[in-house]
């Protein structure tokens, strides 16, 4: 057949179904319910119902209990005295939102970042007051120094900045470091600390930290009671729904490319499972990340974690191997039924080889262990789906030489790539049975890395940016908090609160979170203006069923919403604990919850406002600009791989930056669609989601090119060309006609890049320019295909062991090479309809 061009499914109706190997009868209706069938499940235990109903149920009954204990008149006076203050039990319902989640291992995870930010405000406060005993209080007779005070301040607020500790870890250590010095500042303060260097257990930093342990501790027992939800179990459900997804595309991309016709229906449908499991893969790695809290790779528990990521690695690689094959399938030409007609059953019955060798490992990764039987005959299937792969290749070989087609051919390139990747299918089963390594690694080692890991130095751009505006937003507030709010902390602790490291659009999140503050602190007190009584029989059971129906519903929010609303029920929720976990007495008295209501709501709306103007006015770049900037990227290591590969001087592979920066750029894009734009142009929010398409597509072309720049050994052995396989094109890298061809290429990239850069810069003339100016050079993919006709004298080696011979290399590359010029071709496209 001739090389056609395989456009996208999701952004064209250029694709229509082609001609079928062998006509069949295919139910299309059954082809698309089955596809369905896989993805609806797999979507199915995302954000169930049942899920966060029951996380929200925990949650609600943790809080409803505790506060219930508060409101029983005279029990928290049987507390000592120093933990009798209704500020500090307030703090129990607080952290105890901020700590719990859904999962054992994200909240033994969040509880002890909130400890270690906790102690590092501790350890502070012990030391000023190792210093100066009793702080401003005792200035009399401890010599205090305010400037040293604020030194101090000033350099530990810096360094929890600097050091990039983790968000939770980061909060809890601003948060108590305001409410510590603020008092160690006061001279008016009746707070009372450790001194002397000695640690005081009524003191109120020793207070405050037994009160988050107590918070995060209950945080963690309901995860656990009445039974425990484990990330371990999601990450088994996860795997099992991907695993199914693979194998479905799998056999279903082969079977349109031997004989059913792919619609544009079912490639819609292919398309959507496509996402669907690069979404789950997204996913899995942070559950994985929690699977260790929760057994710290000890024993059986390490070992399911350890199997489980190096499988997740497998379903990561063969998704993209079935893309690249969907790349084939979906070509909208008659192939040559005289080449491939006899070769179907044997590919059918290869890739079913294949199904049944992922369903037996990923059966085996259930168990959680793989014994040396287990293992050793899982080495022997997959040893024999190797042989069988031989086979096809000496028959598609064979059958190549009996039809006169040995040479390269254009008519051919698409079989050349179908069957190579089948190969590649073939190599990552092998690689990983290879690999295989039940060991979790040393646990000192891991157990070190994790409890550290709450510190990660960033010395890039965007965290200095972030350091300038949560510094200055932090320090602006408890100045605030000193001078004009007679050493109020809460404006300094909303701001710990509410800082982001994500910049996003600052309007709309930080009055999202103002309103989280508002609902938390309002709501409970007209709740509370409206009851009776709290006292009582009735009154209690009243109460108490008011917080319980409250937190749930605020909690259920919190973990099924989006992003964009998340956050603010959970804001909700914590205020709202702390509102309602008063003691019995005090919740009655109207007066006296209104002052403390609006004294909260004061203090939290200034916080936030001192961040949104620190946001606003610091802020190194919008939304739009940082998805601009990650395209941009993205483009440029596309076009330093192309390149690379072009001179034969292919490095290990960057598909991983790549891939982050297009997640980034995702991330970013969905923010700039909610960014205010006051004066500038409407943002190109439905070009950029076609353009990032488009690249995601280019990232799996330059996969597969780079591919074609190692070669297969033994399985698991992966080496570069250099020293070991003459590279691609090293025949006719010095003619003339290969450096026209490379320079055509990379010219009409660059133009594509340009005048794709220059349609996003959609607030000047930059766009209008660009289109006006553009000038399509249809030829390059002429040239490119020209290099076929060069490299006629490659032949295939009978001998190889896989299609992976330099004779099948080359032909991936100029397949891929058309590929990548057609998706330049799509992005103009793209940019010229808008």
């Amino acid at each position: 057949m001739s090389l056609a061009r395989s456009a996208t499914s999701d952004l064209s109706g250029r694709n229509q179904g082609r001609a079928a190997l062998n006509p069949k009868k295919h139910d299309e209706l059954l082809e698309i319910a089955s596809i369905d069938h896989i993805f609806q499940e797999m979507l199915a235990d995302k954000a169930t119902f049942f899920h966060n109903t029951q996380t929200a149920l925990r949650g609600a009954a943790a809080i409803t209990l505790v506060v219930g204990a508060a409101t029983v008149p005279g029990l928290t006076q049987a507390l000592p005295p120093a933990y009798q203050n209704p500020l500090l039990l307030a703090m129990i319902g607080f952290w105890f939102v901020l700590t719990f989640g859904k999962t054992v291992g994200f909240a033994v995870r969040n509880a002890w970042q909130a400890i270690a930010g906790t102690l590092i405000a501790v350890l502070n406060s012990l030391v000023m007051n190792a210093v100066f005993p009793g702080g401003a209080k005792l200035a009399a007779v401890n010599g205090y120094k305010p400037a040293i005070a604020w030194i101090d301040l000033a350099v530990v607020v810096f360094l929890v900045m600097y050091l990039n500790i983790s968000n939770r870890a980061r909060t809890f250590a601003l948060f108590y470091l305001a409410m510590f010095m603020m008092h160690f500042m006061n001279p008016h303060s009746h707070a009372t600390f450790s001194r002397s260097w000695t640690v005081d257990i009524n003191g109120t930093g020793v207070s405050y930290l037994v009160v988050c342990l107590v918070g995060t501790s209950l945080a963690v027992l309901f995860t656990v009671i009445p039974w425990p939800r484990t990330a371990t179990r999601e990450v088994e459900l996860e795997i099992k729904h991907i695993k199914l997804g693979v194998s479905t595309l799998m056999s279903q991309v082969v079977a349109s490319y031997n004989g059913t016709p792919q619609s544009s229906t079912v490639r819609s449908k292919l398309a959507r499972g496509f996402r669907a499991i690069t979404e789950k893969l997204a996913e899995i790695q942070g559950r994985l990340d929690l699977m260790w809290w929760e057994g710290f790779d000890l024993g059986d528990r390490g070992k399911l974690r350890h199997l489980s990521a190096a499988f997740v690695v497998l379903l990561r690689e063969l998704t993209d191997i079935v893309r690249a094959l969907q790349l084939a399938a979906q070509s909208d030409v008659t192939q040559s039924d005289d080449l491939m007609d006899t070769l179907n059953p044997q590919i059918a019955d290869l890739v079913q080889f294949a199904v049944e060798i992922l369903e037996d490992c990923g059966a085996m990764v259930a168990d959680g262990d793989i014994n040396s039987e287990e293992h050793e005959r899982m080495k022997n299937r997959v040893r024999d789906l190797m042989a069988t792969m031989k086979r096809l290749t000496a028959a598609y070989t064979d059958k190549r030489s009996e039809a006169g087609l040995d040479p390269l051919d254009l008519d051919l390139l698409e079989e050349d790539f179908f069957m190579y990747n089948l190969a590649q299918m073939t190599q990552a089963l092998a690689r990983y049975t290879a690999n295989y390594d039940p060991s979790p690694g040393d646990i000192v080692t891991r157990l070190q890395d994790a409890m550290l890991d709450i510190v990660d130095p960033d010395l890039s751009r965007n965290h200095w940016n972030f350091v300038l505006r949560g510094y200055c937003a932090y320090m602006t507030a408890f100045v605030w908090g000193v001078y004009l709010g007679n050493y109020n902390f809460l404006v300094a602790a909303t701001v710990a609160l509410v800082m982001s490291q994500f910049l996003g659009s600052a309007i709309e999140r930080n009055l999202g979170r103002m309103q989280g503050v508002v609902l938390g602190v309002i709501l409970p007190a007209i709740v509370l203006h409206q009851l009776p009584s709290c006292s009582g029989g009735m009154g209690t059971m009243l109460f108490l069923l008011i917080v319980f129906v409250f937190e749930a519903m605020a909690i259920y929010i919190y973990q099924s919403a989006s992003s964009r609303f998340s956050y603010i029920a959970m804001l909700t929720a914590a205020f709202a604990a702390q509102s309602f976990f008063q003691p019995c007495e005090e919740l009655s008295n109207d007066a006296a919850t209104s002052h403390t209501a609006y004294a909260k709501v004061t203090a939290t709306v200034s916080g936030i406002i001192i961040v949104l103007a620190f946001d606003s006015a610091l802020a190194n770049e919008r939304p739009s600009q940082a998805t601009r900037v990650h395209i941009t990227r993205v483009m440029s290591r596309i076009r330093n791989g192309l390149e690379a590969c072009l001179e034969s001087k292919v490095g290990p592979p960057a598909q991983g930056l790549v891939k982050k920066e297009l997640r980034d750029a995702e991330a970013s894009h969905l923010e700039a669609a909610h960014e205010p734009r006051f004066w500038r142009a409407a943002y190109p929010e439905d070009t950029v989601e076609d353009m990032l398409v488009l690249m995601e597509q280019l990232r799996l072309n330059m996969r597969c090119l780079e591919q074609t720049a190692r070669k297969s050994g033994r399985p698991g052995e992966t080496s570069f060309i250099e020293g070991d396989v003459e590279p691609v094109f090293a025949k006719v890298q010095g003619s003339e006609e290969f450096q026209y061809a490379r320079q055509k290429l990379l010219a009409q990239y660059d133009q594509v890049v340009s005048l794709l850069l220059s349609s996003l810069e959609h607030e000047g003339e930059g766009q209008v320019k660009a289109v006006t100016n553009y000038e399509h050079d249809s030829s390059a993919i002429d040239v490119v295909l020209g290099l076929a006709q060069t490299l006629t004298e490659i032949r295939y080696n009978r001998d190889a062991k896989m299609v992976d011979d330099l004779r099948s290399r080359t032909a991936v590359a100029i397949f891929m090479f058309a590929n990548i010029h057609y998706r330049l071709d799509d992005i103009v496209e793209v940019v010229l309809s808008k």
